[in-house]
């Protein structure tokens, strides 16, 4: 498995979300049917507020695909869509999916529906005939079987004996009384769905959490609380068994949008408020499902599997039609992933939209992007959504931690995935997470444990396959495997944590990444790059060479063979003992025909042995396999685990095993099973130094770091083993051939692949810095070969590059133009062109963008994806969802005016203070002015403010007003939004309005917002955002834009940069006010809202010089080149041949 195996301890059931619901939709365009991917989907809540915020009249289809690795979760959330399709009552609805302890009617509903579910689940067919099967759909029949088997249970556990039925609620109210002795004072985590008013939200939040934890209900009367006392089965039954295994932060509010009921409550409302406010919030979102399935424009799919192993089936199957797929469902289970051919039949493999919830917290952030970033759309509008809740370690940079996930540069990773967080581009966000912040700051210091909730939006720049120097390509993975691994090494550790070793111990007993992990990130790159067998490598051969110079990482030899073995296993690479043409049939192998490089290993675990973890209920240890002997020792990570019996089968020729899980699992009496695979030779006895095969014993081991040896050292010895037997001990171990995963290939693209006005784009080239850590400069060459650009070549014409957007400049010669894209921001005014006017061909150097905070570039920061026309850093809103806020409730300038105030960074801050000149700041700067305005916040005593001319202080030219009606929550994002509408002007259209225009400048209070010099430029192209953001029409076939093929129409003064496809389109509000309604044909509606600093974003550091032989602290640089750094001469010895091949200019032939 990818995801290391770790002892579960204590597993906890999540059967209700801990963040609010967002739409899944934000990021895409609302005119175009969409796939959608929820990996560890949890409750339904996404997808129900997806559905709730699509536009009353939209035609689209919304198709989710669900995977959880809890079934239990997946049953209730089928269980809730059937409930809603068959419109049962709402409140029994709300009951059945959130309270503990059910009144009888509840109870009833729950048993009736599914004793119904269970009916038309016996089997696939009967299930898609069904009147939920169109819309709900199961992928395969092991998730039927196993939600199926949650349905009966939930039916038939009030009709359990009863003294069973009294042990599972005397147990489960056991638990909920041990989480209630430790709930006292307040509990933050609550109140994160207040959003910017969370502040207000604590104390109150925190009473209705040990109410619900008290009683097991949201009902606020005594006579409610004493009726409900029916144990709920649909939190009872689990994978882990018959018991309370709900998380203890689980709390029903968590999931709903609690800013408008404090907000509007002048931010003290009573319980009985929050929570009527949630249950509307609820009958909305399930309305919307209802509707959605009436029209048949959603579909629902469930697959039962974890994260990493159902995308890696999807991929299977959509690239090489498997079905049987060899990949287990997930840990602690024998049965691998079986897809069903007419489920797929019409199921999408390729995805615009993934959503993988905190996956990163439990599977570490690389392992998700490589399962995830292969089923993204390669269009330009997919997008991926990355989030945390965890932090890696509590002091003052926690919300810069995002980047340091990556273990390498967030630049150079960006483009080996092929896609970049959208506000690390941009510099803004239109989601705010200020209340995070100021919830950090406060709690950090004062607790070991504090999430901090981080959210990206994950988006493709566009451009061609991409080539690297193999050379600087294989260290830069080195140095990535050398930080992903290097704290295996208990001296490494120490000195980095030195200062606070205690924290660091208890986050090391949490690693997410194996050498598994590490090979499935090379095949990703692999077939990212698009590279050659050849290419590949010489990139993995610098690699092994840094590996075999490189003494730093001690346990690294003992991992060696285990990293070998998973290379060949997933054909990723082969090192040399793997090419050899037979193996000694020796030892375990002394009967078979032909011994494969790969065997597969099982060995039966006592269960007994295991007691040592049960014992020690709470801790999570990582566990290994390995094999030992007089003179040998290697480890192996990537082990499968199950419990119950395994049987030898086939011949002594040909051996196979079968399997016989466990029902009870954890809490059965068969033992554990466990299985690896690793090179057979090493199990001949016969290379050097290697142990005959009768000496060497296989074992189960707790893996060597700080918080294990602390743990269990004194009880399993130094090599923390828990149980081994001889490897020729047929009664304990099983070995059998272990055949190579199916490759997956890819077509590499010719070296000539864009033609345009000017002539065929050679690939591009990406080159690293000296240190191989950064990448520096993007290259590329155009073949001038139109006649018109050779005359123009050849007679002396002007060629320059100038930029065009982030990643995109255009190539001019003469009148002629061509666009190149890049796969990350540049900076296209630092370029270097090489211009050949005999050979016909134009070269440009191209530097990466350094800074995304303070570099000045001259380019919209504000685009608009074209031909698409839907924002591309800015989310979609549909206003109508969007509650309005009341501005005449008390207190709202408590927490509106430092909501918007806290947009700015701290940079941003002092360069106001210092009238410093700044784009972006300005934008912040008159976005604060109209919206506290609008609400009325500033000045201090002021009435809401509606009409605001945007007026140019250097000329005093005003071309556009904008008009205000409401404010309103912006649910999902915390923040706030002006609904509002925009009248850009001309001569011509003034002429038009002139009377109409008159009587609402003299009739009205317009606020003149002052733009600094250049900044109107910039609300020419912001405007167009905030319009197409929230439009709930369709662009017309005469649209500007798709005529002019610009986007905005001019960023010039005194002229329109909207396309009329708008003006006019649901103006009501408009039309209700007498001085607004003769303009409003011409007005186009927007959404104003503020744009966010980047909690994470910083400029891009270089990690410590380093030898680049073996990666050691390099002292010495070679004085010639003055680039290559070396640790000694030994190094530089080794790499003379190489160094002078490569400055052959400097050192000649």
């Amino acid at each position: 498995m990818a995801h290391p195996l770790y002892w579960p301890g204590k597993r906890y059931f999540y059967p209700i979300g801990n963040t609010s619901a967002v739409s899944l939709a934000r990021d895409v365009s609302p005119d175009k049917d969409i796939s959608l991917l929820l990996l560890g989907c949890g409750d339904p809540r996404n997808v129900l507020f997806t559905l709730f915020c699509e536009h009353k009249n939209t035609t689209r289809k919304l198709d989710f695909t669900c995977i959880d690795v809890e079934p239990a979760v997946l049953a209730r959330n089928i269980l809730l869509f059937s409930l809603v399709i068959d419109n049962k009552p709402m409140d029994h609805i709300f009951d059945i999916f959130f309270h503990f302890y059910l009144e009888k009617a509840s109870l009833d509903l729950l048993v009736s529906q599914c004793c119904s579910l269970v009916t038309v689940s016996a089997s696939l067919l009967t299930w898609r005939t069904s009147k939920y099967g169109a819309t709900l759909r199961i992928c395969n029949e092991h998730t039927l079987s196993e939600i199926r088997k949650k349905w009966q249970d939930y039916a038939a556990m009030h009709t359990l004996p009863k003294s069973k039925l009294q042990s599972i609620s005397a147990g489960f109210k056991s638990t909920v009384a041990d989480y209630q002795k430790d709930s006292k004072g307040s509990y933050w985590h609550t109140s994160r769905s207040a959003g910017p008013l969370m502040m207000y939200a604590i104390g109150i939040l925190s009473e209705c959490y040990r109410d619900f934890w008290k009683h097991g209900t949201t009902f606020i009367s005594a006579s409610r609380q004493s009726t409900a006392n029916l144990l709920n089965p649909a939190f009872v039954y689990t994978q882990v068994g018959t018991r309370c295994d709900v998380h203890y932060g689980t709390d029903p509010v968590m999931p709903f949008h609690l800013a408008p009921i404090f907000g509007n409550n002048g931010v003290k409302p009573s319980r009985s408020d929050i929570v009527k406010g949630i249950r509307d919030q609820f009958h909305n979102w399930c309305n919307a499902f209802r509707g959605s399935y009436e029209h048949n424009q959603c579909i629902i799919r469930v697959l039962f599997a974890d994260a990493i192993s159902g995308t890696r089936a999807i991929q299977k199957y959509r690239d090489l039609g498997l079905l049987k797929t060899r990949i287990p469902v997930c840990q602690w289970q024998t049965s691998t992933i079986i897809l069903d051919r007419e489920e797929l039949r019409t199921a999408p493999t390729i995805f615009d939209v993934i959503d993988t919830s905190n996956l990163d917290d439990h599977l570490g952030l690389l392992n998700v992007l490589v399962a995830a970033v292969p089923l993204l759309t390669v269009s330009g509008d997919g997008v991926l959504y990355l989030e945390s809740l965890l932090t890696s370690q509590a002091n003052d940079e926690t919300p810069m931690d995002f980047a340091k996930r990556f273990h390498a540069d967030l630049s150079v990773m960006s483009v080996l995935f092929g896609l970049c967080p959208v506000d690390f581009v941009t510099g803004y966000s239109s989601r705010g997470n200020v209340h995070e912040l100021v919830a950090y700051e406060l709690l950090h210091r004062q607790a070991e444990s504090i999430q901090f909730h981080q959210v990206t939006t994950w988006k493709i720049l566009c451009s061609g396959p991409l080539v690297i120097d193999p050379w600087q390509l294989g260290t830069f993975l080195y140095d990535l495997y050398h930080s992903l691994f290097e704290e295996e090494d208990a001296l490494t550790f120490w000195k980095k944590h030195g200062v606070n070793p205690f924290q660091a111990i208890s986050k090391s007993s949490i690693a997410h990444y194996s050498r598994e992990s590490f090979v499935l990130l090379l095949q990703f790159i692999w077939h990212r790059l698009q590279l050659s067998q050849e290419e590949w490598m010489a990139v993995v051969d610098r690699f092994m060479d840094i590996q075999m110079a490189d003494s730093s990482m001690k346990m690294d030899t003992v991992r060696y063979q285990d990293f070998c073995g998973l290379l060949h296993l997933y054909g990723v690479y082969s090192v040399d003992m793997y090419r050899l043409s037979s193996i000694p049939c020796l030892g375990p192998f002394v009967s078979w025909p032909r011994v494969p490089p790969i065997v597969r290993v099982f060995l039966k675990v006592p269960r007994e042995k295991l007691n040592v973890f049960t014992q020690k209920q709470a801790h999570t240890p990582s566990l290994e396999a390995g094999m030992r002997g007089p003179r040998m020792h290697n480890l192996f990570c990537s082990i499968h685990a199950a419990f119950g019996t395994i049987t030898a089968t086939g011949t002594s020729a040909n051996p196979t095993v079968v399997f016989e899980e466990d029902p009870e699992g954890f809490h059965g009496s068969r033992p554990l099973i466990v299985s690896f695979v690793m090179p057979s030779t090493i199990l001949t006895g016969t290379g050097p130094l290697y142990d005959r095969p009768d000496q060497l014993r296989i074992t189960f081991n707790c893996k060597n770091g700080s918080s294990n040896v602390m743990l269990y050292m004194s009880i399993l010895g130094p090599h923390l083993e828990i149980h081994s037997a001889p490897l020729l001990d047929r009664e304990s171990v099983i070995v059998i051939p272990e055949q190579p995963f199916p490759g997956q290939g890819f077509v590499k693209e010719s070296p000539t692949t864009c033609v345009g006005s000017i002539g065929s784009q050679t690939l591009l080239s990406a080159t690293f810095n000296e240190e191989s850590d950064l990448l520096e400069t993007f290259s590329t060459k155009i073949m001038v070969d139109t006649d018109l650009a050779k005359s123009a070549l050849q007679s002396g014409g002007e060629v320059k590059l100038t930029q065009l957007s982030f990643n995109t400049a255009q190539l001019s010669l003469g009148p002629m133009t061509q666009a190149i894209s890049f796969p990350f921001p540049i900076t296209a005014a630092k370029n270097k062109l090489r211009i050949a006017r005999k050979s016909l061909w134009i070269e440009m150097l191209v530097p990466l963008r350094t800074s995304f905070t303070s570099e000045k570039l001259d380019v919209n920061v504000f685009p608009v994806a074209f031909p698409q026309l839907f924002p591309w850093s800015v989310h979609h809103l549909n206003l109508e969802c969007l509650p309005t806020i009341n501005l005449k409730a008390q207190k709202i300038e408590y927490w509106i005016d430092p909501h918007l105030a806290a947009s700015f960074s701290k940079r941003e801050t002092k360069a106001r203070k210092k009238k410093q000149t700044d784009a972006l700041m300005f934008v912040k700067d008159t976005i604060h002015a109209i919206m506290v305005q609008a609400a009325g916040t500033q000045p201090k005593g002021s009435a809401p403010q509606h009409v605001f001319a945007l007026r140019d202080k250097a000329t005093n030219n005003c071309d556009t007003l904008v008009f205000v009606d409401q404010l309103r929550y912006d649910l999902s994002s915390h923040t706030i939004v002006c609904d509002g509408y925009v009248l850009p002007m001309n001569y011509k259209r003034l002429d038009e309005i002139e009377p109409h225009f008159a009587k609402l400048v003299f009739n009205s209070r317009i606020v003149n917002v002052l733009l600094e010099p250049g900044e109107m430029t910039s609300w020419k192209q912001l405007l167009v955002v905030f319009a197409e953001r929230c439009r709930n029409w369709k662009h017309l076939a005469s649209c500007e834009y798709n005529i002019t093929g610009q986007v905005p129409l001019t960023t010039r003064v005194e002229a329109i940069p909207l396309c009329s496809c708008g003006e006019g389109q649901d103006v009501q509000a408009l039309l209700n006010v007498p001085l607004w309604k003769p303009v409003a044909k011409y007005c186009t509606r927007i959404a104003i809202s503020p744009l966010f600093a980047v909690s994470y974003l910083e400029s891009v550091g270089r990690l410590n010089r380093s030898c680049c032989v073996c990666r050691a602290k390099a002292n010495k640089t070679c004085p010639e080149c003055k680039k290559d750094r070396y640790c000694g001469q030994g190094c530089q010895k080794k790499d003379w041949k190489r160094h002078k091949l490569a400055n052959h200019n400097i050192f000649g032939n």
